[in-house]
This record gives structure tokens, C-alpha cells and sequence, in this order.
């Protein structure tokens, strides 16, 4: 009903009726305790068909909120939102990973803290609970440690159990590539889509899917690991310790790289005025913008192995969108339409039709939106925990 609600208010009881496929005597009643609840409110009046009017139901956003926080190796960044995703409070600093766990939970706390606080104050509704974005596969989303690839001396992290005891709320966790799925799925550019792949490009490169409406995790929470998938059989080692992964083309640092090796050939001393050796993938994007040749060259065959990642994927899957995010993203078309070039010679032909490839909509916070949207996607589909269920109220609406 929540969903139903949320998708397509304002919409009638009788509107409720043909998209739910539930009785009008069952409507009625879980509306009445939906505007109990100050869930649902009216929302004026419909167009008659010939009787009465129909009196028109629209969700509540700020009846419940809840936290989305992103982990990220360098930068932690939590949002409180609406029942819409809608952000209420905004806070981001440094994550202080590389420092170990107890470092990382210090400024954990300070940042939940901080937003939590200014959300009590803008008197959002009650917290319906927390979620975590991950730098790291996550295989159980109620119960999950971490241990960063980034730093494989660093140990497990048993981040979950330490929120959920500190703040007395439900937690939940995925990796930051499935969390921005979500997100992009129910409030970004993947909204109404059925089959969705999902690719953020970063300091890695990272995948999810969606398959008819809900995220495909695997046998083992593994799937969607775009970024280890092969691309090219002589090409250079990855973080994980294996050749020509997409990652190893494409991320943050394969980017900054080749870039460091073109300014080299070309004679260059500088680029963004730093020498090679100190130049990173932002600046390559930001000299690209202002537009620099060698720059928009490297980020051209960054995009080109993209393409071929993302044809691979689709001649598997077969979704109906493709939604691509991550910080490079910033490069925008200097980096997308080189991969759809690619990506249309590469793919299926039918595919190459049919399949579009588009930027996310949510941006830097896509994650952390992504991770609140852990919390409100459990609300909507009515499968929520048990304490999910009490914070709504002892049942699953």
C-alpha cells in the first residue's frame, strides 16, 4: 500500500484498488490506519467519472526519515531523508580509513551524530532506521562486517552490530555499488525500470543489477563485480591481483596512469599544473572540461574500455537501462558517449537498439541517498524485519 502510494499518489482508493490488485473493503480499512498512523494524508480531489468526485491519497513524506551513511576509503558523507529520499540534512568529512577501524568508528559516530542531531531539530519524524554503503563485497545486509580491499592489512570491522548498538536503531548494509543501485532505481534515473544494470566508476569500478524490480545479490551476495571482469588479456595487473580487469582500465587510478604516461610521450611537463607523476584522475577531468587535448584523448580510451565492459554485461543480462555513476562521472559525455560509441559496435545488435545508457541522477550523494533507501525500500515492499515492523507500528504496512 506504501508503495503504491508513493508511486502513483495523488491516487483515489479506487485507483489503489486496479494497482494493488486488493479488495476495495481491504484498501479502505489499510488506509484508515495508514492516515492513523500519519503515513497518508488527503490530497484534494479527483476528476469524476460520472459520480462523486474521488477523494485523492498522497504519502507523508516527512511522517518517518531515515539515514543513509556512505563509507568510503576517503570520505564518509550521511544524509538524513524523507519518506521520498529527499534530503533533509547533508554532512561529509574525511573517513580517516586508512588510520583503522578505531579511527574510522571515531568519525563515524561524530558524522551520525552530527546529522541526527540538526534532523531532531527540523522535527523530520521519527528515524525508521539506518543504512551503510560499503567499500567492500557485503554478503549478509542485517549482520555485516567489512574489510576494505584498499587495505588488506586492516581487519574485519564489525560495523552493523557497533551502529545498532550505539544508536538503538535497525541497521541495514549493502556495498556502495548495490546502494547506489537502489537508489538510482527508486528515486533516480532508473525510476519505473524493471531490469536495470547499475555501473559507479570511481577509485574502482563496481556493478549491480536489478532484476524485475528488486536487487540481484547472487548465491553469495557476489553479483554485479563488473569491475573484474575481463577486458583485455594482455592488459595491466588490478588491484586484485589478476590482468586486464575493466578495473584496472578504467578506475581513478588507471586513469591518472595513462594520463601520466601520455604527458611523458608528448614532451608535456605539466597538466592541471602538476608534473605526471603527481597528476590524479580529477585532474585529468578537470583539464578535459577546460578542454585540454591530451586530457579528453585519455579519458576517450577510458570510455572506450567502458563500452566494451558495459557490452559484455548487457549481451548477458539483457536489462532494459543502463545507469552509470561514480565520482569520474564528472567527466560527463567526455567519458559516456566514447563508451556508447563502443558499446554499440560491441554489443548485440538487437541490444544496441534497445538498451540506453544514461548518467545517474543523484550525484556525489548517490550513495548515501543509496544507503537510506536500504531503510525505505524495506518499508514499501512490506517484508520489512521485526523491528522494522515496530517502528511502524507492530505490523508491515
Amino acid at each position: 500500500m506504501l508503495k503504491v502510494i508513493r508511486t502513483h499518489g495523488p491516487i483515489s482508493r479506487s485507483g489503489i484498488v486496479e494497482a494493488s490488485g486488493l479488495s476495495m473493503a481491504a484498501v479502505v480499512e489499510i488506509c484508515e490506519e495508514l492516515m492513523e498512523r500519519g503515513l497518508v494524508r488527503e490530497a484534494g480531489v479527483g476528476v469524476s467519472t460520472g459520480g462523486r468526485p474521488p477523494v485523492l491519497l498522497e504519502l507523508v513524506p516527512r511522517a518517518y526519515s531515515a539515514v543513509g551513511l556512505e563509507v568510503g576509503p576517503r570520505r564518509l558523507t550521511a544524509v538524513v531523508t524523507d519518506l521520498n529520499a529527499g534530503i533533509l540534512v547533508r554532512s561529509a568529512a574525511p573517513s580517516g580509513m586508512e588510520r583503522g577501524p578505531e579511527e574510522l568508528w571515531r568519525r563515524v559516530r561524530s558524522v551520525l551524530e552530527k546529522v541526527l542531531g540538526e534532523a531532531e531539530g527540523l522535527k523530520s519524524g521519527k528515524v525508521a532506521g539506518i543504512g551503510l554503503a560499503l567499500p567492500a563485497p557485503v554478503f549478509s545486509s542485517d549482520a555485516a562486517g567489512f574489510s576494505p580491499p584498499s587495505y588488506p592489512g586492516w581487519g574485519r570491522f564489525e560495523i552493523v552490530e557497533k551502529v545498532r548498538q550505539e544508536y538503538g536503531l535497525p541497521v541495514v548494509a549493502d556495498n556502495d555499488a548495490n546502494a547506489s543501485a537502489l537508489g538510482e532505481h527508486l528515486f533516480g534515473a532508473g525510476r519505473g525500470v524493471r531490469q536495470m544494470l547499475y555501473v559507479i566508476v570511481h577509485r574502482g569500478v563496481g556493478g549491480a543489477v536489478v532484476v524485475d524490480g528488486a536487487l540481484y545479490r547472487g548465491a553469495n551476495g557476489g553479483a554485479g563485480e563488473l569491475g573484474h571482469t575481463l577486458v583485455d588479456i594482455d592488459g595491466p595487473r588490478c588491484g586484485c591481483g589478476r590482468y586486464g580487469c575493466l578495473e584496472a582500465l578504467v578506475g581513478r587510478a588507471a586513469i591518472a596512469r595513462r594520463a601520466a604516461r601520455a604527458l611523458k610521450l608528448a614532451g608535456g611537463r605539466e597538466l592541471a599544473g602538476k608534473e605526471p607523476e603527481q597528476v590524479t584522475a580529477g585532474d585529468v577531468i578537470e583539464a578535459a572540461r577546460a578542454g585540454d587535448g591530451l586530457a579528453r584523448g585519455v579519458l576517450e580510451e577510458a570510455g572506450r574500455y567502458l563500452g566494451i565492459g558495459i557490452a559484455n554485461a548487457v549481451n548477458l543480462l539483457d536489462p532494459e537501462l543502463v545507469v552509470v555513476g561514480g565520482a569520474t562521472m564528472k567527466a560527463g559525455s567526455l567519458i559516456l558517449e566514447p563508451a556508447r560509441r563502443t558499446f554499440e559496435r560491441r554489443v548485440l545488435s538487437e541490444m544496441a537498439r534497445r538498451v540506453r545508457i544514461v548518467e545517474g541522477e543523484l550525484g556525489d550523494d548517490a550513495g548515501a541517498i543509496g544507503a537510506a533507501s536500504l531503510v525505505l525500500s524495506r518499508l514499501f515492499r512490506g517484508g520489512a524485519p521485526e523491528e522494522l515492523r515496530e517502528v511502524i507500528g507492530g505490523r508491515a504496512v
